[in-house]
């Protein structure tokens, strides 16, 4: 195991066991025709949590069961609602969907047509008004058509689009939307390999961190890809990103859909075999059978703590996050290549005999030679840091706005250093240790 993955959790100097999330799963009302590979995003609308789900591939899953349907769970109704459909001339699958102040948008996907080329990655940026149910003029369109890509939104203002495929081959643009100026960036790419370009990845960002996994990578049959990536980005200047060495975890991961809960990512769905909108496998190994189980990021980087789901389903392009740890998944394909309208509210919890440490930290890598990144499992929302030496000296201290916390002593000398995460009257502290060389 290289180094650069260990992961410690310090209680006072103490090891801490990771604790490990349970999920209860609920029926809801489903979908009003099955649907899959349908973008999912969820809001809270004049006080009520709403679900929403834009276009997809229904029961056939034939280029001509692409659709262009949109409909919306009110959970103060406990009904679905059809919605306009998507204004776009064609049926549609592999977008995704984010929402920034009210505002769903709804970016991306690729059309399936009878001829050449066959398929076509989509530029349009459907806006749709979640106050009014209407869909507003598009925004400005994506520089790179995409699809499939990994979406995810920064500080409740910027969206990300990362990776992805483009007409006829995946790309490694990362593509920002400000959706107050209507206008598009350029981010810092993800590294120019296939350990990074994929089509059929997902992923979030907690903090200033991007956090993506699996997807399908150029080569023989399209084969899926069990590395985690992660990207930190400065707050000070958005675009760039600082890309870190892909982490293999030695689980392959397709078009599965990412959330997070207390401070860590997991991967609901998906498949291990990548396969084509019609679930046959590119590998010709024929139908693929969705995961059965949940993957959430472990106590170590390249380790994915696993849980059963009730509910096996894959070609998700999204959830519908309502609340802390509430989680709506809507469609889907399940086993045997089967469209689902099934619809599941998923609750995550911890286990009476497997709490969270509420002074319990992730620090990554240990020992390290000056960039430290830590995680601050349970804690949620701004808190204040501060770093000591072995003498007690504070050699670096401030605030952050909440998420994993990314120092660099590279200056200072080697030994052992504390570090403390303060929030009201809780003090959180680990340990780490500084080298010269690894």
């Amino acid at each position: 195991m290289r180094s650069l993955t260990l992961f410690f959790f310090m209680l006072s100097g103490s090891a801490v066991v990771h604790a490990q999330p349970a999920l209860t799963w609920e029926a809801m009302p489903p979908l009003p025709m099955p649907t899959a590979n349908n973008a999912v995003c969820a809001a809270e609308v004049n006080g009520v949590d709403r679900i929403y789900s834009f276009g997809g591939i229904t029961t056939g899953l034939d280029r001509t069961n692409i659709h262009r349907e949109a409909f919306c769970f009110d959970t103060g109704t406990g009904a679905w609602t059809t919605l306009p459909p998507i204004p776009d001339t064609l049926g549609k699958i592999a977008s995704a969907a984010s929402v920034v102040d009210g505002v769903a948008y709804a970016i991306g996907g690729y059309h399936v047509l009878a001829g050449s080329p066959f398929e076509v990655s989509s530029d349009r940026v459907h806006r749709f008004d979640l106050s009014t149910s209407t869909w507003l003029t598009d925004g400005s369109p994506i520089p790179i058509p995409i699809d499939d890509q990994v979406q995810a939104v920064w500080r409740d203002s910027l969206i990300y689009v990362i990776t992805g495929w483009s007409n006829n081959t995946n790309v490694a643009a990362v593509q920002v939307y400000d959706p107050a100026s209507d206008a598009w960036s350029v981010g810092t790419p993800v590294p120019n390999t296939s350990l990074y370009k994929v089509f059929g990845g997902s992923g979030t960002i907690i903090g200033d961190t991007i956090l993506y996994y699996g997807g399908a990578s150029l080569g023989s049959n399209f084969p899926a890809q069990d590395e985690l990536r992660i990207g930190i980005i400065d707050p000070t200047s958005p675009t760039q990103i600082d890309w870190q060495p892909a982490l293999s975890t030695g689980r392959t991961s397709y078009r599965s859909a990412c959330g997070s809960w207390a401070g860590r990512p997991f991967w609901i769905g998906g498949s291990s075999t990548s396969y084509n909108y019609d679930a046959v496998a590119y590998n010709g190994s024929g139908v693929v059978q969705p995961a059965t189980t949940i993957a959430w990021s472990g106590s170590n980087t390249a380790t994915l703590d696993l849980v059963p789901a009730e509910q096996a389903v894959m070609d998700l392009r999204g959830l519908g996050e309502v609340g802390e740890g509430v989680f709506h998944v809507c469609g889907g394909i399940g086993n045997n290549a089967e469209v689902l309208s099934s619809h599941w509210r998923v609750t995550a919890t911890v286990g009476m005999n497997d709490r969270l440490k509420e002074n319990s930290l992730l620090l990554y890598p240990v020992p390290s030679t000056g960039p430290v990144t830590v995680w601050p499992n349970g804690l949620i929302g701004a808190y204040f840091y501060s770093v000591q030496d072995g003498l007690g000296k504070s050699v670096l201290e401030g605030r952050s706005s909440g998420g994993p916390l990314h120092l660099d002593l590279a200056g200072n000398a080697a030994g052992t250093y504390t570090v403390k995460l303060i929030s009201g009257t809780s003090v959180t502290t680990g340990r780490f240790w500084l080298v010269k060389d690894l």
